[in-house]
């Protein structure tokens, strides 16, 4: 059963195409306009600030397809990065990480990434929830979910004996907001999984073997008991008289 679910990054490659051919199609109109008025009055009395015009048209409408195709394919690549780093799905023995990519700044000529990170212990979850007709992509968590909005080097955690801790301490008992639902949506592309997944560690999670309480005595080695000796060696040697 999968415990790691990474961002659905293909989405904004999806969304780039769509963008360039909305944007493309007018542009690519135009030209084709200007294109067929120059052939058609391409005649020797014809006015040349008419022919300067359509040159511009379609000089200015490829500069702006240019211009747009290079600034959207930077900012796609830049959050496909991000996203596929930052934006993921986490589920651990006791509790269920939910982080998404919140935004960057540059601050001292150092850059500073931010994330929202969802927290959700098992022994204050309710479950989970998903309509596959209406919103395949999205699931809904009902619990006590803590939200934290930090930047990432700030939001570490780890797992010690069974039990998910987050590397700055105070963050265990400070620092966030609490919510009773959390909506998954558009970011993990199809929930079937996860959703499934969830469940199955989750129930693992409660019928896992209680923890015996500690008791020292079995940590404790008993003293070998000592047979009492006398001075005498014969009186210590093994007797096999009966005198039956």
């Amino acid at each position: 059963m999968k415990y790691f679910f990474h961002a659905d990054a293909d989405k904004y490659r999806r969304r780039l195409k769509s963008m360039m051919i909305i944007v493309f199609m007018p542009l690519f109109a135009v030209c084709v306009f200007c294109t067929v008025n120059l052939v058609m009055n391409l005649r020797a009395d014809t006015d040349r600030e008419f022919i300067i015009l359509m040159l511009a048209v379609i000089a200015g409408t490829v500069f702006v397809g240019i211009t747009f195709a290079f600034t959207a394919s930077y900012f796609t690549e830049k959050l496909k990065r991000r996203h596929s780093r930052f934006t993921y799905f986490d589920i651990l023995p006791d509790a269920m990480v939910f982080s998404v990519y919140a935004g960057e700044f540059v601050r001292f000529g150092e850059r500073v990434i931010y994330r929202r990170l969802y927290f959700i212990r098992f022994e204050s979850f309710e479950g989970v929830s998903r309509d596959p007709k209406t919103a395949p992509d999205s699931v809904t968590i009902k619990g006590e979910i803590r939200e934290f909005l930090l930047p990432d080097r700030h939001l570490g955690y780890h797992v010690e004996n069974g039990v998910t801790s987050f590397d700055h301490a105070e963050l265990n008992e400070r620092g966030f907001t609490l919510r009773g639902t959390l909506e998954v949506s558009g970011r993990l592309g199809s929930t079937k999984r996860l959703e499934q997944s969830i469940n199955y560690y989750f129930g693992q999670y409660k019928n896992k073997p209680e923890k015996k309480p500690f008791n020292i005595a079995e940590h404790i080695s008993q003293k070998k008991r000592i047979s009492p000796r006398t001075s005498n060696p014969a009186l210590d040697a093994p007797s096999y008289d009966r005198k039956w």
